[in-house]
């Protein structure tokens, strides 16, 4: 999976958008492609965030909590509102990111306590 077809996958979502077309088949076509893009790159988001400590902090008590959708939880709702679809992706698939960062921080701390 190269970076190109991540463009590739992530242009077609857009004229689907635009076109009206159910995004629902196009979404599960866009998830795989961006999760095998994300497993197989060595591509590593960097925090860069002074609020990085809460949102582990709020990912943390949502581990600890075995919340059904910690995302959701994490989502700035009112900020969330005021963006365009666009806008809400992108924001989605950084706090996704992050979330996957940060939770194999607690995962790792978890396990340095065990042992």
């Amino acid at each position: 999976m190269t970076g190109r077809d991540m463009l590739k996958a992530m242009a077609q979502q857009a004229k689907d958008r635009l076109r009206g077309k159910s995004e629902k088949i196009t979404n599960i076509k866009y998830n795989k492609l961006f999760n095998d893009f994300n497993n197989k790159s060595n591509i590593k988001t960097v925090i860069i965030s002074e609020d990085d400590d809460l949102l582990y902090n709020k990912i943390k008590n949502t581990l600890d909590n075995d919340s059904i959708n910690p995302l959701a939880e994490l989502i700035d709702f009112a900020y969330y509102k005021t963006l365009t679809n666009e806008q809400k992706e992108r924001y989605f698939f950084k706090l996704a990111d992050k979330y996957r960062m940060l939770k194999r921080r607690y995962e790792s701390e978890k396990l340095k306590e065990v042992n």
